[in-house]
């Protein structure tokens, strides 16, 4: 009996190394970009790819309005200004309107509901050339001039679907005598719904108001053929990287990485326990 004990703690030590190594190449495979992009920020070279010393040239330059190496920075700034409009908008209707629609599936009954649920998950499902395309056909149709309105309007079509799907999960594992017992001590639905039901699904809210974010901030295929003559940065570093990339194009993507990270930092502080 004790030898059988031995064996099976040596075989779980040699899983536990595996799987061990396994996680740091999974982490190295996929940060190891980012770093090196991260780090060519820094070079003292107008050709990205090749080393040639330190230097905050770049983002100094950047920062104040100059050229960097073919990144007009008035461009990029405008660019990135209507990224997070149409990001920031969308977020904000998609979360409501998700949240919604992740309750009345949760919670209701109806006729058609499973047709109905698949609907709503197909826009993560089609490929975003097809949504893109289909989406640019009903602005057609209903005569809408392609700017950032049809843009907010088409990630809101997508986001929903990303924040239904996640709080959707969170509700699954509710405890609905919570309310009950709410009920009970005379609170009516919308104090039930304020003070037990948004703060216990928060961190679901959260994390789908966070990945709809991302989502609209990053998409380029479909925000290509509804933007019309507007331009985000998804396009924009699109345009620019066609032509090579630059040292100024990691300055501006180094910035979107920092940002990024703090934002779900802020997000992780804010959300509370996700228990």
């Amino acid at each position: 009996m004790a030898s059988l004990r031995r064996v099976r703690s040596k075989l779980f030590e040699r899983g536990g190394g595996a799987l061990a190594l396994q996680t740091v190449l999974m982490y190295v495979f996929l940060y190891t970009p980012i770093a090196v992009l991260v780090a060519l920020s820094f070079n003292d070279s107008r050709y990205a790819v090749v080393w040639q010393g330190f230097t905050t040239e770049w983002y100094a330059a950047l920062l104040q309005g100059q050229t960097v190496a073919r990144v007009d920075p008035n461009a990029a700034w405008s660019a990135l200004s209507h990224s997070i409009e149409i990001a920031v908008v969308a977020v904000f209707l998609s979360t409501i309107f998700g949240t919604m629609l992740a309750f009345a599936l949760d919670r209701y009954e109806f006729p058609g509901k499973r047709l109905f649920t698949g609907v709503v998950f197909m826009p993560i499902i089609i490929p975003s050339i097809v949504m893109g395309i289909s989406l640019l056909l009903f602005f057609n149709i209903v005569g809408m001039t392609l700017g950032i309105s049809t843009a907010v309007i088409g990630h809101v079509a997508f986001g929903i679907s990303f924040v239904a799907v996640v709080v959707s999960s969170r509700l699954r594992s509710f405890d609905r005598t919570l309310e009950e017992a709410a009920k009970d001590l005379g609170a009516n639905e919308l104090e039930t719904f304020r003070y037990v039901t948004l703060p216990v699904i928060k961190p679901g809210v959260m994390a789908g108001a966070l990945l709809a974010f991302a989502m609209s901030f990053d998409d380029f295929v479909v925000t290509f053929f509804i933007i019309g003559n507007d331009n985000t940065l998804p396009i924009y570093f699109f345009g620019m990287v066609r032509q090579g990339i630059s040292p100024g194009v990691n300055v501006v993507a180094t910035l979107i990485i920092v940002s990024t990270m703090v934002l779900v930092l802020l997000a992780q502080r804010f959300q509370g326990p996700t228990w």
